[in-house]
């Protein structure tokens, strides 16, 4: 593999990965908001 394809798949990696994060990041804030709104 040339060193451009190692960088290509290390930035979809990083791009792959970092959605996901941001995504649960997103999901378990929405999930903590819901959960004080059913206390009170």
């Amino acid at each position: 593999m040339g060193t451009s394809a190692i960088v290509m798949m290390c930035i979809a990696c990083i791009g792959l990965w970092g959605g996901c994060g941001v995504a649960l990041a997103i999901m378990m804030k929405h999930n903590k908001q819901k959960r004080n709104q059913g206390k009170q």
